[in-house]
């Protein structure tokens, strides 16, 4: 095989890496590859110790036929070195299989790399060979063609890699002229052209996204194995490009795949199977963002998430319900981006100004209670939020320190100030979006309640032992990407209130109609999965202890679904 080259992809992950080429010296064909590694440069002091333990573990290999090790003494950043690095080695051989750190294959994986080179180097229709499947619950063919070019253990060849397009907005242009973002996106259930516009908008540095553009555009096949030959590792947070998720991890085949002679074109029961696993799983982008997306920018997209929020609709929603079932839904959808196109939206600069009005009254003593900017004359408390502040406060030698997301202006705060005010210490603190943080700031913060734009910087000055959410995961485009930086803040509980649920193991999107009576709005609304919202914080190391009814709202019955809460605690050894 000198006409082909193994090629690793590698940064400051030892341990990964490690079991990579492990992996990789268990296929018996890897003694007769040559083995280039591209190890990028640190980006800064910190992340030189871990850099300088992989370039230590790459300069001690054997086992392949040869072993180069290109390290960089810059930070290129995963996109610069792949699209570089893949362009070097195809400049002195015919073809190249591709890998990044953190993937283990299966000892079958080069026998079905090098079957595939073989099979289709002169064929022009097939643009690359894929390692990986996703989990799909349907049975797939031995093997199949997708339109199209991968990213997790793929190979290809020169004549492949020159036809990939570097120009994100080229690629994004020829998709909309050709009407092809439907299909590109999985008949729209999962948005791949939502990416690219993010690459063109700065927020990712994806060359992933650009090389499936690439081929689609040209339509171009690559080949896949029924069963998958590759696992990534790498979803577990400890890498650049990468969050924690077990949606994507799949059982690597123990016995070789066989390669028949498939027709060469695109399989529609094998596009229409994955289309099936997205739907059902919701997959939020940074799942599939470790080709995708720097660590750099992942507070920035969380923080501009909440910007996208429906100003005030999470709010409203809790004292409309109470009052008027004229509320309606559509639906559902088969994706939020498609629901968010058909929605109206909702903006109403007066809303803001009559919140801090009500609240400042609350406040000062001049009213009991506000709820959405409606004072009450006796204050409506959620007993199960409020026996779980206590009970951490008495775990905590009667210390509560409460990271509210999506607070307001500290509605939940000032509904529970009576029994805060008997404890011993109390800070909390609410993140919420840039005018009710600059509000709030400015206006309601004291010694003990205070506002932050980002759980980051919250989490960076407080240190929580409470999460709590109320009546907000379903107005998030992605619970699951706010959910997972929440729970990494290390709070003994996580309390959720008046959350859209479904006995499902998958989320459901709707849109929500607020009638002309309330406010003239209309915008998404997700049913979270409660199997998958549980598994999500579970997996963090914690234990349901309680989950309770909240509202009684026929409307959801008609959805399957219902308003529940539910409470969270750690567990410690």
């Amino acid at each position: 095989m000198s006409h082909t080259a193994i090629t690793l992809f590698a940064y400051n992950r030892p341990i990964h890496t490690k079991k990579t080429v492990a992996s990789l010296l268990e296929c018996k064909e890897a003694a007769s590859f040559d083995f280039i590694v591209f190890c990028d440069g640190p980006k800064d002091d910190s992340s030189q110790v871990q850099v300088d333990a992989v370039r230590t573990f790459l300069n001690s290999i054997t086992g392949f036929k040869s072993v180069k090790i290109i390290a960089s003494q810059v930070n290129k950043g995963l996109a610069a070195s792949i699209i570089s690095g893949v362009t070097e080695v195809l400049n002195d051989y015919e073809s190249i299989i591709v890998l990044e750190d953190d993937m283990i294959v299966s000892p079958h994986f080069l026998t079905y790399m090098i079957d595939g080179l073989e099979k289709y180097q002169n064929d022009d229709r097939v643009i690359s060979i894929h390692g990986y499947v996703y989990p799909v619950k349907e049975e797939l063919p031995e093997t199949f063609f997708l339109r199209g070019a991968d990213c997790w253990g793929w190979a290809t060849w020169r004549r492949g890699w020159n036809l990939f397009n570097p120009d994100g907005q080229f690629l994004l242009d020829e998709l909309d002229r050709r009407n092809l973002r439907e299909a590109f996106d999985f008949n729209g259930s999962f948005s791949y052209s939502g990416m690219l516009q993010g690459q063109i908008n700065g927020i990712n540095d994806s060359w992933a996204v650009r090389w499936y553009a690439s081929a689609f555009l040209e339509n171009k096949l690559t080949l896949y194995p029924g069963r998958s030959l590759v696992h990534n590792i790498g979803n577990d947070s400890s890498g650049t490009h990468c969050g924690k998720t077990i949606a994507l991890d799949t059982k690597l085949s123990d016995r070789p795949i066989c390669i028949t002679d498939n027709t060469v074109k695109e399989s529609g029961s094998a596009k229409k199977a994955i289309e099936l696993f997205f739907r059902r799983n919701r997959l939020p982008l940074q799942i599939l963002f470790e080709c995708f997306k720097s660590v750099k920018m992942r507070h920035q997209l969380t923080a501009l998430a909440k910007d996208f929020l429906p100003l005030f609709a999470m709010r409203k929603l809790r004292h409309f319900l109470r009052r008027d079932e004229s509320i309606t839904f559509e639906g559902p959808f088969a994706s939020w981006e498609e629901a968010n196109e058909r929605s109206s939206g909702y903006a109403d600069e007066q809303i803001l100004k009559k919140v801090l009005a009500a609240t400042l009254k609350v406040k000062n003593g001049e009213a009991v209670f506000e709820r959405d900017s409606v004072l009450f004359d006796k204050i409506q408390y959620s007993w199960s939020v409020t026996a779980a502040l206590m009970w951490s406060a008495a775990r905590n030698d009667g210390m509560l320190n409460v990271l509210d997301f999506g607070g307001s202006l500290g509605s939940s705060y000032f509904q529970n100030r009576k029994f805060l005010d008997g404890l011993q210490g109390v800070r909390w603190s609410v993140v919420e979006q840039a005018k009710f943080y600059e509000a709030g700031r400015e206006h309601i913060q004291d010694e003990r309640l205070v506002f932050y734009p980002t759980i980051a910087e919250c989490v960076a000055v407080e240190k929580p032992n409470v999460v709590l959410l109320s009546s907000v995961l379903q107005y998030l485009p992605d619970p699951y990407a706010f959910l997972d930086e929440l729970v990494e803040s290390g709070a003994d509980l996580i309390l959720i209130d008046l959350t859209i649920v479904n006995s499902k193991k998958f989320d459901r999107i709707f849109i929500q109609n607020v009638p002309k009576s309330i406010y003239e709005a209309s915008y998404p609304v997700r049913s979270l999965s409660e199997e998958k919202l549980i598994s999500s914080i579970e997996r963090f190391g914690y234990n349901i202890i309680s989950d309770f009814k909240t509202l009684n709202f026929p409307q959801l019955k008609k959805l399957e679904s219902q308003f529940k809460g539910f409470i969270f605690s750690k567990k410690y050894e």
